[in-house]
C-alpha cells in the first residue's frame, strides 16, 4: 500500500520573461498556488511527516524566499515550471520525502514537477 499527503498553500509574487514576444514579458505578478505531496513509509505515529513540520519548513524556507519576491532577483528566467523545480529542490534537500510539486500560475494553468 502507498500512501501520500498533500500540503497545499500560496505565495504572491511578480516576475518577467524577457524572452516572451507577449504580454509576460513585462513585469507583473500572480497569486501562486502550490501542492507538496509527500510519500513513503508510515513511521510509528502512523504518518509519513508531520503536518508540522511541514508547515515549519513551508514559512521558515519556502515562503522566506518566494512570497512577496522579485522572482527574477530569485530564478533564472523564473518559468512556472522552474519555480516548481526549484521548490522541489529546496524540500528535497531539506530531507522530506517529497513526491512531487504542483505550482498553478493561474487557475487554469500549472506546473507538476515529480522524483523520478
Amino acid at each position: 500500500m502507498k500512501t501520500t499527503i498533500t500540503y497545499e498553500f500560496e505565495f504572491h509574487a511578480a516576475h518577467q520573461l524577457l524572452w516572451h514576444p507577449g504580454p509576460c514579458q513585462s513585469m507583473h505578478g500572480h497569486s501562486y498556488r502550490y501542492e507538496l505531496t509527500f510519500g513513503g513509509e508510515l513511521d510509528d505515529n502512523g504518518v509519513i511527516v508531520d503536518f508540522d513540520d511541514i508547515a515549519v519548513f513551508v514559512d521558515t524556507t519556502l515562503m522566506a524566499r518566494f512570497d512577496h519576491s522579485y522572482l527574477n532577483e530569485v530564478l533564472d528566467n523564473p518559468t512556472a515550471e522552474r519555480i516548481a523545480a526549484a521548490i522541489f529542490h529546496d524540500v528535497d534537500d531539506a530531507n522530506l520525502p517529497i513526491t512531487s510539486v504542483r505550482l498553478w500560475e493561474t487557475r487554469t494553468s500549472s506546473a507538476i514537477v515529480t522524483r523520478g
